[in-house]
C-alpha cells in the first residue's frame, strides 16, 4: 500500500507542525509533520522510499548527549534579568549623561549647548515622546496578527509584554527578550509558548523586512541630497539593506526553498574549520526562522500582510515621533530623508542587539544619516539622537516595572504540558 504524506497535525509533544518525510530539508531537529511544499508532494507520492532513504540532505541527528543545551526562561531568569536590567539602565544613563557633559564642555559643544537648549520647545517634545509610544502598540498589533484568533492576547497586554521583551534585551545577551515576551505572553495568556516564540520571531522578521525595503525604497524614490564623497556609501549600504529585506521576503513566503539552499551551501564546508563553522551557524539560524515563519504562516498569506501593515504603520509613527522633535528644535523636516534615515537605521542595526551596550551603534548611526540624509544640523541630529536614546531608556524601564508587576501577579496560565515544546523549539530558534 502507498504511503501518503503526512497531513498536519499538531504534535502534542512539541506543540509544533513537521513532517518527518521531508525532514533533511527541514533540519535534524525538525519534529512532527506538516503540510509539505506541492513539489516535495510529488516526489513522495512518486517514491516515497527514496524522500525517507538517507540522502546528503538528510545527516543523521546527533546524539542527544551530545546536542548543546538550548536556551531556558523561567522565573528565576526573569528575576535576574529585572535586577541586571536595572543596573544597566542607571550604568548606561550615567555614562550617557557623562557623555553629554563632556560634548557640552568642548569647543563643538560651547559653540552648539546653549543655542539647542534656548530652541528647544518642550511642548514637540513631550508630543513626540507620546507619538512614538504609539509603535509599541503597533508591534504589539503586529505579532497579535500572527496568532490563532481565538488565543489572541488584549492589545494593551501584549504591549506590556512587549516592553517588557525590551527591558530583556538589555539585560541578557542575544535576542532574549523574544523567548521572555513569549513566556510572559503565555503566562498571562491562553497561547501555548511554542506558538507564541515562533510568531514572535516571526513578527520580528517581518518588522526588519518592512524598514529595510521601506528604507531601499525612500532611496529609489526620493531625491536625496547627500554631502559629496558619501552618496556611493550610502547607496551602497542601501542595495545592501534593500537586498536584505527581499531575502528576509522571500524568507517568509518561501521557508523550504531557502532550507534547501542552506543546507547545500553548507555542505560545501567542512565544520571543522572557523568559516565551516560559520556557515554551518547561518545554516542552523536560517533552518531555525525558516520553520519558524512556516509554523505560524502555513495556513495563508493573510497573516503576513497584515502583519506587515501594522508593522509599516508602526515604522511610520515613529517617523512621526521623530519629526515632531525635529520641529522642537526649530529645525526643518526632510519628509524623505527622515524616512530613509529611520528605517535604514533600524534595518541596518540589526546585529547590533545581539550585544548588551551594543545600542550606542544604532545611536551613531542614526545621527550620522540624520545630518547627511535628513539635512538636520550636525549638532542638532546629536541632540536628537541623545533624545530618542533617552525615551528608549524610559521605555526600558518602563518594561522594568512590567517585568516586575508580571512576577508579583499570579499566573493566568501555566502550559505545563507544553513546556517541552518550548525549551526544544528554543534550541531551534536560539
Amino acid at each position: 500500500m502507498e504511503q501518503q504524506p503526512c497531513r498536519r497535525v499538531e504534535s502534542q509533544s512539541t506543540g509544533l507542525a513537521r513532517y518527518p518525510a521531508i525532514v533533511g530539508a527541514y533540519g535534524d531537529r525538525a519534529r512532527g509533520c506538516f503540510d509539505p511544499p506541492r513539489g516535495e508532494v510529488a516526489r513522495y507520492r512518486r517514491s516515497p522510499t527514496r524522500l525517507l532513504a538517507p540522502t546528503p540532505l538528510m545527516s543523521p541527528a546527533p546524539p542527544e548527549s551530545s546536542a548543546p543545551q538550548p536556551p531556558t526562561f523561567d522565573e528565576a531568569t526573569a528575576k535576574a534579568a529585572l535586577r541586571s536590567g536595572v543596573v544597566w539602565i542607571l550604568v548606561f544613563a550615567a555614562a550617557l549623561a557623562l557623555a553629554v557633559l563632556a560634548v557640552a564642555r568642548s569647543e563643538f559643544g560651547a559653540q552648539h549647548a546653549l543655542d539647542i537648549l534656548k530652541r528647544a520647545q518642550l511642548g514637540y517634545i513631550l508630543a513626540a515622546t507620546a507619538i512614538m509610544s504609539f509603535a509599541f502598540v503597533f508591534m504589539s498589533l503586529r505579532w497579535r496578527a500572527l496568532l490563532p484568533p481565538d488565543r489572541r492576547p488584549p492589545v494593551l497586554g501584549l504591549t506590556a509584554v512587549i516592553l517588557a521583551g525590551l527591558l530583556l534585551n538589555y539585560a541578557l545577551p542575544g535576542p532574549m527578550g523574544e523567548l521572555g515576551a513569549a513566556w510572559f505572553a503565555s503566562r498571562r495568556y491562553k497561547v501555548g509558548l511554542a506558538e507564541a516564540l515562533t510568531s514572535g520571531v516571526t513578527a520580528r522578521l517581518i518588522g526588519l523586512g518592512t524598514a529595510a525595503l521601506l528604507g531601499a525604497l525612500f532611496w529609489i524614490i526620493a531625491p536625496l541630497q547627500l554631502p559629496p564623497g558619501t552618496a556611493e556609501a550610502v547607496g551602497l549600504a542601501a542595495a545592501a539593506i534593500g537586498l536584505g529585506g527581499l531575502a528576509l521576503l522571500a524568507l517568509t513566503l518561501r521557508p523550504d526553498l531557502w532550507i534547501l539552499l542552506s543546507r547545500r551551501l553548507a555542505e560545501r564546508f567542512d565544520s571543522k574549520r572557523a568559516a565551516g563553522r560559520i556557515v554551518h551557524r547561518i545554516r542552523d539560524a536560517v533552518i531555525s526562522l525558516a520553520t519558524a515563519a512556516h509554523d505560524v504562516l502555513h495556513d495563508g498569506r493573510k497573516k503576513l500582510l497584515v502583519a506587515a501593515a501594522w508593522s509599516t504603520a508602526g515604522h511610520l509613527t515613529v517617523t512621526l515621533g521623530i519629526a515632531v522633535a525635529i520641529l522642537g528644535f526649530e529645525c526643518s523636516v526632510e519628509w524623505f530623508g527622515l524616512v530613509f534615515t529611520y528605517t535604514t537605521t533600524t534595518a541596518g542595526a540589526v546585529v547590533l542587539f545581539a550585544f548588551p551596550g551594543s545600542q550606542l551603534g544604532w545611536d551613531a548611526m542614526f545621527a550620522t544619516l540624520l545630518s547627511t540624509a535628513a539635512q538636520v544640523p550636525q549638532a542638532d541630529a546629536i541632540a536628537i539622537s541623545i533624545l530618542v536614546r533617552l525615551q528608549q531608556l524610559g521605555y526600558t524601564l518602563l518594561g522594568a516595572i512590567v517585568v516586575a508587576w508580571f512576577l508579583r501577579a499570579a499566573p493566568k496560565m501555566q502550559p505545563a504540558s507544553e513546556d517541552k515544546s518550548f525549551h526544544d523549539h528554543s534550541s531551534d530558534l536560539f
